[in-house]
C-alpha cells in the first residue's frame, strides 16, 4: 500500500514506523507548511497514493477531506478536535462519492474499550445507586480537550443513561493516553480502563482503516472497518 502522510508529527512518524515494518511506503510527505489547502492537491505522488492518511490539525481537515474527495484518493483521518463540522465533512464525501474513514483513536483496543463500555453503561444504567465518570489523561502537548476518545465514550454514556456524561481531561507529562470508564455507588466502584503504552497501536489501526477502505466509498467510523459497516 502506497501511503501519503498529511502532518509529519509524532503519529505520523509513528505511521511511517509501522508502514515499514508492515512492507507499506511511504509515498509522501505534506507537512503543514507545504499543504496547498484551497489550491488542491498538485504532483506526480498523486498518481503513486493509495491512501492519504491525515494526522495534521483540526481546522485544515475539512479541506483535505475535500481535496482527497477531488482527487478520487481515500482518506484516513485520524486528526481530532474538528467533530463540530463533522455533517459538512460526511456531505463533501458522500456528495463527492468519496471514500473516508475516521476515527478519535485507531487503536484496535480502544474499539474493543468503546464496546465494552457500552455494555457495561446499558448494564449499570438500570441502577441509580451506580453513578457514571469518564477520566482521561493525555501528555501536556495534546491540544484537545476532552480527547477524541473521551468524546466517543462521552456520547456512549449519555446514549445509555439518557442524560450527559461529561469526561475529567488531565494534561500532564508523557501520557500516550489513559482512558476510564467508571461507575460508582455507596458501596462499591467499578471501573474500565485502556492504557495506551505507545502510538504503534494507532498506526497499525491506521494501516488496518487503509486498507479496508480500498475499492469503498462512503464516510466511515473505525468502528465499521473492526466490527462491520454500520453506516452505509
Amino acid at each position: 500500500m502506497n501511503i501519503t502522510l498529511i502532518g509529519y508529527g509524532k503519529m505520523g512518524r509513528a505511521i511511517e514506523a509501522a508502514a515499514q515494518e508492515a512492507g507499506d511506503e511511504i509515498v509522501y510527505w505534506m507537512d503543514i507548511d507545504e499543504n496547498p489547502l484551497e489550491a488542491g492537491f498538485s504532483g506526480d505522488w498523486l498518481a503513486r497514493t493509495d491512501v492519504l492518511m491525515d494526522f495534521s490539525t483540526a481546522h485544515i481537515v475539512p479541506m483535505n477531506v475535500a481535496n482527497a474527495v477531488r482527487c478520487g484518493i481515500p482518506i484516513v483521518v485520524g486528526t481530532t478536535g474538528w467533530y463540530d463540522q463533522i455533517d459538512a465533512v460526511r456531505d463533501t464525501v458522500i456528495r463527492g462519492g468519496g471514500a473516508c474513514v475516521w476515527a478519535g483513536n485507531f487503536s484496535l483496543g480502544v474499539q474493543i474499550f468503546f464496546q465494552l463500555t457500552r455494555r457495561a453503561g446499558e448494564m449499570l444504567s438500570r441502577f441509580e445507586e451506580y453513578h457514571p465518570y469518564l477520566v482521561e489523561t493525555h501528555h501536556v502537548q495534546k491540544l484537545d480537550a476532552p480527547s477524541g476518545t473521551a468524546i466517543a465514550m462521552e456520547k456512549i454514556l449519555s446514549e445509555c443513561y439518557g442524560r450527559s456524561v461529561d469526561a475529567v481531561s488531565v494534561r500532564a507529562g508523557h501520557f500516550p493516553g489513559i482512558h476510564v470508564a467508571g461507575f460508582d455507588s455507596a458501596v462499591d466502584t467499578i471501573t474500565l480502563e485502556h492504557q495506551a503504552r505507545s502510538r504503534g497501536g494507532f498506526a497499525r489501526g491506521a494501516l488496518f482503516a487503509g486498507r479496508w477502505i480500498q475499492g469503498k466509498q462512503g464516510f466511515h467510523a473505525f468502528e465499521d472497518a473492526v466490527f462491520g459497516e454500520q453506516n452505509d
